[in-house]
């Protein structure tokens, strides 16, 4: 090879690794050329889960193969996410990419299409009645007659929580009527009690629809909202829903450290209708709600970056909604016909 050639080659090689290199590095850092903007930008990234597994991803119209996915070097934007799925209705949202993080989420839920209900039996009872077993009712007969003339009652794990009629403080008792510890050391306003519990976390709502939660570290009841028709814990305990005939609420009772974050004692409204709710439970996890809407069973997320998916989930005459958790069964009653629904997740 000639002295020409030879250089000819080294100098093509050290200018091609001068114009390779700056590319490489700003690549490796997570850089990437913008060409809307044509302006270099530093990237994030996109982590997607569903239930059921193995979902298609589509990112602003393009395919991103199947969930659960980490898509990396994304331009700062918001993009338009799709994860469908055969069988399934879609699940949609809007999520903001941001330099160098990453935007997450981790329980997108797809809903199958067809609904098949099986029914389990024809009863006068509710749901919860219908569950229980003869030993358990028993003991509630007891706790009704142990209780008739306390403020409010409620058996739960084997005790009876109750508040005193003479001083309005919260009370666990056994079935024998001895007291076994105090739980409030403040008395609540004068008035009549439902009360809710899950685990050592307890709230109650008087009739005049004034909602309280026990602080356990002061073991006083602190009043949360106002003109409220129910509440309920999430399974998690971690936080509460609230409703009235027309909204449904969050309140966050503790941090919550994944995306969407939130912090305790956040509060949120998650839905607003012009026809009355009559029920709301956590379903299928605690980051979904099933609500009642006179005759229409709807399941929404409680995710509220961009929309809220809601899906119509099962049409029937002004049904009562029971999930148990044990066994999966998603329960409704409509017409005395007891019906039941398992997911596949």
């Amino acid at each position: 090879m000639k002295r020409n050639t030879r250089r000819w080659l080294f100098y093509s090689f050290v200018l091609i690794f001068l114009l390779a290199t700056p590319p490489t590095i700003l690549y490796s850092l997570g850089w990437s050329f913008d060409w809307s903007s044509l302006a270099l930008k530093k990237t994030g990234g996109l982590y997607l889960k569903s239930a059921p597994a193995d979902a298609q991803i589509i990112l602003d119209d393009k395919n991103k193969k199947t969930t659960p996915r980490l898509i990396s070097r994304l331009l700062p934007k918001t993009y338009k996410i799709s994860i469908t799925k055969d069988g399934y209705l879609a699940w949609e949202k809007n999520l903001e990419v941001k330099p160098q993080l990453v935007a997450e989420a981790r329980n997108i839920i797809l809903f199958p299409k067809n609904i098949f209900p099986e029914k389990v039996a024809t009863t006068s009872l509710t749901i919860d009645d219908f569950l229980r077993s003869p030993e358990e009712n028993i003991k509630i007969v007891e706790a009704a007659n142990l209780a008739s003339s306390t403020a409010g009652w409620l058996f739960y794990q084997d005790s009876l929580f109750l508040i005193n009629s003479a001083n309005y403080i919260f009370y666990r008792v056994d079935l024998g009527g001895y007291i076994r510890e105090q739980l409030s050391k403040e008395f609540l306003p004068a008035d009549n009690y439902r009360i809710i519990a899950h685990d050592n976390q307890f709230m109650v709502i008087g009739q005049n629809s004034n909602l309280y939660l026990l602080n356990k570290n002061s073991a006083i009841f602190e009043k949360i909202a106002s003109q409220i028709n129910d509440a309920i814990f999430s399974r998690d305990g971690k936080k509460i829903i609230y409703w009235n005939n027309n909204e449904i609420w969050i309140l966050y009772l503790e941090d919550i450290l994944i995306q969407p974050y939130k912090k305790a004692g956040d509060k949120e409204l998650i839905t607003r209708h012009s026809q009355k709710i009559s029920q709301v439970i956590f379903y299928p996890n605690n980051e979904y709600l099933a609500y009642v809407i006179s005759d229409q069973i709807k399941i929404i997320e409680l995710d509220g970056r961009d929309q809220r998916n809601t899906i119509d989930f099962i049409s029937s005459p002004n049904p009562q909604i029971y999930f148990d958790q044990a066994s999966s069964y998603f329960y409704y009653l409509t017409q005395n016909e007891l019906f039941r629904v398992k997911l596949e997740l």
